[in-house]
């Protein structure tokens, strides 16, 4: 297992262990596109497994049981996930902690329609102590979940990143600035030699090659 930090230019020992990897063939993180996870797990892929395709789910406890059904994909979650203990837990008979890296998230912000202060928000549950201890909650599956749901109507503000904020049109209220934040990678006990996998990640908006 390698402990890195992976926010400068040259990645540190991101060469000595990228052949570690090459039996994954998809990398499963938190959805849906704009979240800190996919951000996380393609940086990760591009150094470490390039020939892996990205799939987004509505949730991490999704992800890991796609992963432990498989022997040549890997989980990407972030330590501030709230049940990351359970899923742990829960599949420790598959699956291992294979890696660990430090990055910053996108700039984590309050945004809202109108650009004023909202008073219902929407928030993942990790990030909900920016919100001020009487501002009224709606819990959405990440922070990019948070934003379409605004967008969508269902509450007039959010806790979301920039980038999430950016693409469904939200106003920026206040700006929290990016985060230091641990990522990890679970992954099989023993991989696989690696066989196409049984598991469905047909859905096109869900399922992304890794850039180069």
């Amino acid at each position: 297992m390698d402990v890195a930090l992976m926010d400068g230019p040259r990645d540190q020992r991101s060469e000595d262990i990228s052949k570690t990897y090459d039996w994954v063939r998809h990398v499963h993180t938190l959805g849906p596109a704009g979240t800190n996870c996919e951000k996380a797990a393609l940086k990760w892929a591009a150094l470490k497994c390039r020939n892996a395709a990205l799939v987004l789910h509505d949730s991490m406890e999704e992800a890991a049981e796609q992963v432990a059904a498989c022997g040549c994909s890997v989980l990407l979650s972030v330590v501030a996930y709230p049940q990351l203990h359970s899923i742990i837990y829960e599949h420790i008979a598959h699956l291992g902690l294979l890696d660990v890296f430090i990055m910053k998230t996108d700039d984590m912000v309050l945004a809202s329609v109108s650009g004023a202060m909202p008073t219902l928000c929407q928030t993942h549950p990790a990030p909900e102590k920016l919100l001020p201890p009487e501002m009224q909650r709606i819990y959405a599956t990440s922070n990019s979940h948070a934003a379409s749901e605004v967008a969508a109507g269902r509450g007039d503000g959010c806790i979301t990143t920039r980038a999430a904020a950016e693409q469904h049109g939200l106003l920026v209220v206040q700006t929290f600035g990016q985060v230091p934040m641990g990522f990890t990678i679970h992954g099989p006990l023993k991989h696989a030699g690696c066989a196409d996998t049984a598991f469905d990640v047909s859905a096109p908006d869900h399922n992304r090659s890794i850039s180069q």
